[in-house]
């Protein structure tokens, strides 16, 4: 069983970096899934987005819609966040 993560505290595998590099050198097709998932995060003030951030989502937004619907499912999935578990200080 993997071990419980925090939000901000979470770690990956190296299995998890590698096909993370190797999904962005493919067109960045890991970067820009990542986009839309930070757009819903920083609604919800968990996160800022960096100034590229903002520009491709932006530019997801104009050219084909898919940022701002895949963060539309995104921030329904947060929404139904039970809010049970504190996060362990550190």
């Amino acid at each position: 069983m993997a071990e419980r993560q925090y939000l901000g505290q979470g770690t990956s595998t190296s299995w998890e970096k590698f096909w993370y590099v190797l999904g962005c050198v493919y067109l960045g097709a890991a970067y820009f899934q990542k986009v839309p998932v930070k757009k819903a995060l920083s609604e919800y003030g968990l996160v800022e987005m960096t100034g590229a951030e903002k520009f491709w989502y932006v530019i997801q937004c104009i050219l084909f819609g898919s940022g701002y619907f895949a963060k539309v499912s995104i921030k329904k999935a947060l929404s139904e966040v039970r809010n049970t578990v504190v996060a362990p200080t550190v």
